[in-house]
C-alpha cells in the first residue's frame, strides 16, 4: 500500500511516516501541494494524508485536482487540519475528502484511519478490477483498454509524446475451436496472453477487444520502434506451447501496427487493422505498419 503524504513541517512529515511504516505501508512524502501532485500523477498512491494548510497548493486544492483526474480519482484522500469547526468537516468531505482528522494527531487514531483507508481501496481496486478485466484472459476488456487509451492519448498529447497500437488477431483461431473445442481454444486465449506479457513492459496496456482480437497500447513508443515491440512479441506467441486434454499445439499471430497522431485514436485503430489485415494478407504470423 503506496501512502502520500503532503505536509509542509518536516516533523509532521517524519511523524506520518513512522506510522505508515510500522503498519508495512510504504511512505511517499511531498512538502507542499504542487510536488504532492507531481507525485501522485507520475507514481501514483493508494492513500493520501494531506494538510490542508499547505505552500503553492492547499489541501482542499489538491483534492480536487486529484478527483478530477482519471489516473488519481479512485484514491483514499485523508484531510489532516487543526481546524476543529463543523463546517470544515462539512467543507472537507463535500470538497472530496474521504476522511479528516484533526490535529494534534493521535497516533492511534491515524493507524485506524489508514487500516480503514486500506480496506476500502483493496474493495475498490476488487471491483475495479471485476469490471475493465477480461475474465478469462485477465487482459483489459474492450471499454477499459478504450477509456485508459483516450486519457493516454491526452497526455501524449499535452506533452508532446510518441504513442503507437497495435491490432492482434491470432492466425486461422477457427480451427482451434473446430479441432480442439472451445476449452482447447480458451486455453489458447489464456497462453496468448502470457506470452504477449514476457514480451511486453510494464507500461504498455494489453486489452481483448472480443473473439481473437487483441489491442495493445505502447506509450512512449513511435511507429518504427512499435514494429520492433509487435515482432518481439509475435515471436513470444510463435515459441509459446500450448497443452490441453493430453495434446500439445502452437498459434501465430498477424499485428497492424499504427501511431497515434493528432487524429486521434479511432482514426490510428483504424490504421492498424488497416495493417493488419495486409499481414494476413501477406501469409500472416507477422508484422506491418500502417502506410
Amino acid at each position: 500500500m503506496r501512502v502520500l503524504i503532503a505536509d509542509d513541517t518536516i516533523v509532521m512529515r517524519m511523524m506520518l511516516s513512522s506510522w505508515v511504516e510500522t503498519m508495512g505501508f510504504t511512505p511517499v512524502v511531498a512538502q507542499d501541494g504542487a510536488e504532492a501532485l507531481d507525485i501522485a500523477f507520475q507514481g501514483g498512491f493508494d492513500i493520501a494524508v494531506l494538510d490542508w494548510e499547505m505552500p503553492k497548493l492547499t489541501g482542499m486544492e489538491v483534492i480536487r485536482e486529484l478527483k478530477e483526474h482519471p489516473r488519481t480519482s479512485y484514491g483514499h484522500l485523508i484531510l489532516v487540519t487543526g481546524r476543529s469547526d463543523q463546517n470544515s468537516l462539512i467543507q472537507a468531505l463535500d470538497g472530496g475528502a474521504d476522511d479528516f482528522i484533526r490535529k494534534p494527531l493521535v497516533p492511534a487514531e491515524v493507524v485506524a484511519r489508514l487500516r480503514a483507508g486500506a480496506r476500502i481501496v483493496e474493495l475498490r481496486n476488487r471491483i475495479m478490477r471485476l469490471a475493465e478485466t477480461d475474465p478469462l484472459t485477465g487482459a483489459a476488456n474492450r471499454r477499459c483498454f478504450l477509456e485508459r487509451a483516450q486519457t493516454a492519448v491526452a497526455d501524449a498529447g499535452r506533452r508532446q509524446r510518441s504513442l503507437s497500437v497495435l491490432l492482434l488477431d491470432i492466425d486461422h483461431f477457427k480451427s482451434v475451436n473446430d479441432t480442439r473445442g472451445h476449452a482447447g481454444g480458451d486455453e489458447a486465449l489464456k497462453r496468448f496472453v502470457e506470452a504477449c506479457g514476457t514480451a511486453l513492459r510494464p507500461t504498455d496496456l494489453l486489452g481483448r477487444f472480443g473473439g481473437e482480437e487483441f489491442a495493445v497500447l505502447l506509450p512512449e513508443t513511435n511507429p518504427y520502434l512499435a514494429v520492433a515491440v509487435a515482432d518481439r512479441v509475435r515471436a513470444a506467441i510463435e515459441a509459446t506451447t500450448i497443452h490441453h486434454d493430453g495434446d500439445s499445439f502452437r498459434i501465430t499471430a498477424s499485428i497492424g501496427v499504427s501511431g497515434i497522431g493528432a487524429d486521434g485514436l479511432d482514426a490510428a485503430l483504424s490504421r492498424a487493422d488497416a495493417a493488419l489485415y495486409e499481414a494476413k494478407r501477406a501469409g500472416r504470423n507477422r508484422v506491418e505498419m500502417a502506410r
